[in-house]
């Protein structure tokens, strides 16, 4: 078992996705890899559906878009840059297997494939072409830490984050297509999401890193037409974000360096440790969460 290392350079790729354009996104997720590549970066994030965006207006054109994980070519790209480069990277992208689709957050490394989760809860249309998540909430045993993964609307759910905490989970990548609220939920300027304070409440109430991957720009003016909300950012054990938050505007990679062993150091403190000292005589320990049901991918 794996035990985390330190330090680590989290990069977390705030990019405009081009929608239903593959070729495009790739080649500007491989630009920017390379680019926090030669940053220094360890650990990289994308937004949900980083290859793609969310253009969908049926499920044939999901499943179309949709591909096999890790063979398709979008899990390869990823496979080959952290081969390259000797990092960890992980994005989400909307996986097919057999005639299902689900919206599925990949992790890969220097030795390749490493594992994936897939999104538990759709979101709004997303319903109509992707499954339910039927992975569980894995986390990933790595040289430079524990990782677990989180789609989108997965986050609204604190048992996501809880459960992959009490696996032992040193941080928890948030892949987000968040659209900018600020109008229609009378969000206070200069807040155009929630996510950032999810990830930021969720951090701090477990004791572990989290990052916030959203995206930016337009979605599909025929579809939708959605500004994506961006304020992307990497936040620590105690909730605070250590990168600052992105703008709601550009694209931009946010850094910072980490030891992954401060989530842990946290969690075993005597007395003010989130998870040491739950009442589990008041409510259950585990959530009711059984991880042998569930194995590893």
């Amino acid at each position: 078992m794996a035990t985390a290392a330190s330090p680590v350079k989290i990069a977390c790729i705030q990019m405009d996705i081009v929608e239903g354009n593959k070729n495009a996104n790739l080649e500007k997720a491989e630009k920017l890899i390379r680019e926090a590549c030669g940053n220094g970066a360890g650990l990289i994030v994308l937004p949900e559906t980083f290859n793609s965006g969310f253009f969908m207006d049926s499920r044939c054109e999901a499943f179309q878009i949709a591909e096999a994980v890790p063979e398709g070519g979008s899990t390869q790209m990823l496979i080959r840059l952290a081969k390259e480069f000797s990092v960890y990277i992980c994005g989400s992208l909307l996986e097919r297997v057999g005639s299902d689709v689900f919206n599925a957050g990949v992790l890969v490394g220097p030795d390749g494939y490493i594992g994936k989760y897939r999104k538990l809860h759709p979101c709004e249309d997303e319903v109509y072409f992707a499954e339910p998540g039927d992975l569980g909430i894995p986390v990933f045993h790595t040289p430079i830490g524990r990782i677990g993964l989180c789609v989108c609307l997965d986050a609204y759910y604190p048992e996501v984050f809880r459960i992959q905490a009490l696996q032992g989970a040193d941080i928890v990548c948030c892949m987000f297509n968040s659209s900018d609220v600020q109008e229609t939920r009378h969000l206070p300027a200069p807040i155009h999401t929630l996510v950032p304070a999810l990830c930021m409440a969720n951090a701090v109430s477990n004791h572990i890193f989290t990052v916030c991957c959203d995206r930016v720009g337009r979605g599909h003016a025929s579809i939708h037409g959605n500004k994506y909300a961006g304020q992307s950012a990497i936040i620590s054990p105690w909730g605070g974000p250590l990168s600052g938050i992105a703008s709601d505007e550009e694209e931009t990679i946010l850094y910072a360096d980490v030891d992954l062993c401060d989530a842990r150091r946290k969690n075993y403190h005597p007395t003010n440790s989130r998870l040491a000292v739950r009442r589990t005589d008041v409510y259950s320990a585990d959530l009711g969460y059984d991880p042998k049901k569930y194995p590893r991918q």
